[in-house]
């Protein structure tokens, strides 16, 4: 039989609608390949309403982790050059990672927010 509970009834409803789904035959030979119930349509329905979205990443963030990617490659070249980390370098690299770690902690503060909204 192809019926589920509704979540608002509580009640067997038949699946009466059909969704279509547009695939190249590369992309339908992997499908199949990771396909891990008996039928497809089981498959396809667990992962598309059980499996959490991914959160997408924040653009902000990534233009800035990339300036301080940037920042640290620059006193990397100067290290190297003069072979030996002087007490500005250290600072420096100090202040850096502190920066980063309140981006990423902030950004992941962000979304478990964002998640628990939904």
């Amino acid at each position: 039989m192809n019926a589920s509970k509704s979540p608002k009834s509580g009640i067997k409803e038949q699946r009466k609608i059909e969704l279509t789904l547009r695939v190249n035959s590369y992309e339908h030979e992997l499908i199949k390949k990771r396909q891990t119930e008996k039928t497809m349509s089981r498959w396809l329905r667990n992962l598309a309403l059980k499996s959490k979205p991914v959160s997408i990443a924040d653009p902000n963030l990534i233009r800035q982790l990339g300036r301080i990617g940037s920042n640290l490659n620059q006193i990397t070249r100067h290290a190297n050059i003069d072979n030996q980390l002087d007490k500005q370098v250290l600072n420096e690299i100090t202040a850096i990672r502190k920066l980063m770690h309140e981006l990423i902690n902030q950004n992941l503060e962000d979304a478990r927010k964002a998640d628990d909204d939904r």
